[in-house]
């Protein structure tokens, strides 16, 4: 079965609203509160960005077109929020910023001689760290 994105939020929502009628029950502050909410709903969109990417390696997910859509990513952040493998995900926050710059810029559809000038770094510094992410990121998928 499919993972429901829609049903899991529900789920979510309810139970964190019975939560937080405990707490407030229970006199934890508001900003306490607010602080713990944030902090879950980061947990919530981390997990359900495993399970839709489970789904999907498996061949349960029928998400529609507008779905897959590719993000739009704009800055490094917004490359490791799109990363829904965990195991990709610690490789890239492991990779230094330069490496991830170059892997942004790459996704943008700048070539590697434009990457070069704008990062004011030799070509051939900019292979070298490609091939070593490439690397480490073929070693995960060998791993599996």
């Amino acid at each position: 079965m499919a993972y429901n994105k829609a049903k899991a939020e529900y789920a979510w929502k309810k139970w964190k609203e019975k939560e937080e009628s405990q707490l407030r029950e229970a006199g934890v502050s508001e900003d306490m509160i607010k602080n713990l909410r944030k902090s879950d709903w980061e947990d919530f969109k981390a997990e359900r960005r495993y399970f839709e990417h489970t789904a999907m390696l498996l061949g349960e997910a029928d998400l529609p077109e507008r779905e897959m859509a590719e993000p739009d990513i704009d800055d490094i952040g917004g490359l490791l929020n799109c990363v829904e493998d965990r195991r990709l995900l610690h490789t890239l926050l492991d990779a230094d910023k330069s490496t991830l710059q170059i892997i942004l810029f790459k996704m943008m559809g700048y070539q590697i001689k434009e990457i070069a000038e704008m990062t004011v770094t030799p070509e051939q510094t900019l292979y070298t760290r490609m091939n070593r992410l490439k690397k480490k990121i073929k070693k995960i998928l060998e791993d599996e």
